[in-house]
């Protein structure tokens, strides 16, 4: 059977680690894990982001300044 997983070695500066290592400590997690839920939270912060800008960008493109306004782009 194949592994699911991949191995791989990473170098961090001394003080980044040890705040891993408190954090991997405090959350009772592996680094493994704590490793996948980072880049898991900063894929989901990614996509926050970009939704929040193209909603800044919609907002600019028919000056919406309510809910109001929403309805009637909607409803015309």
């Amino acid at each position: 059977m194949q592994r699911q997983s991949k191995v791989i070695s990473i170098s961090l500066p001394a003080s980044v680690y040890f705040r891993l290592e408190r954090l991997r400590k405090r959350e009772e997690k592996s680094r493994s894990e704590l490793i996948k839920n980072l880049i898991q939270n900063y894929e989901r912060e990614q996509l926050w982001q970009e939704a929040y800008k193209r909603g800044a960008q919609t907002n600019k493109q028919f000056n919406i300044a309510s809910e109001e306004d929403i309805l009637r782009i909607i409803n015309d």
